[in-house]
């Protein structure tokens, strides 16, 4: 399935449009919120892979589901706080995650930014499992 494309801004303020901005990657898109107890759950296997898997072509572009109604500020603290680097969609992202599908958080779709395929999302994409298919999707690209 091909990932629709978007043009968003970050918390810093940067326009990203996806999937171009990201040629030669694999990019992990996480779907959270700070008010989500389940994402939080979820941050410290994000940091880990894009720790490990940074180097081998990882971009995590994390999108809050805070909204505008959320202040910067808060989400900037708690992205500290929660050791998340990756540059954050912030905003109104309620359309970006209508295009993915996503019904419930925190949710993750993998995508290979040169084909703009999804290779691997949901289940596959949680923290138990998270590790073993990003390395199995960058053998993949790398194969190819």
């Amino acid at each position: 399935m091909v990932a629709p494309t978007f043009t968003a801004e970050t918390l810093s303020s940067r326009t990203v449009r996806f999937p171009q901005d990201f040629a030669g990657r694999l990019v992990l898109l996480d779907f959270w919120a700070t008010w989500c107890g389940p994402c939080r759950q979820e941050i410290p296997a994000v940091v880990a892979a894009h720790e490990r898997f940074g180097s081998d072509g990882l971009v995590v572009l994390g999108v809050t589901l805070d909204g505008p109604g959320v202040p910067a500020g808060k989400v900037q603290e708690f992205i500290r706080d929660q050791k998340m680097p990756w540059e954050q969609v912030y905003g109104d992202a309620s359309g970006i995650a209508k295009q993915y599908g996503v019904n419930a958080i925190p949710w993750a779709v993998l995508v290979d930014a040169d084909t703009g395929r999804i290779v691997a999302s949901g289940e596959e994409l949680a923290s138990k499992r998270l590790a073993s298919t990003i390395e199995r999707c960058l053998k993949a690209k790398r194969a190819n």
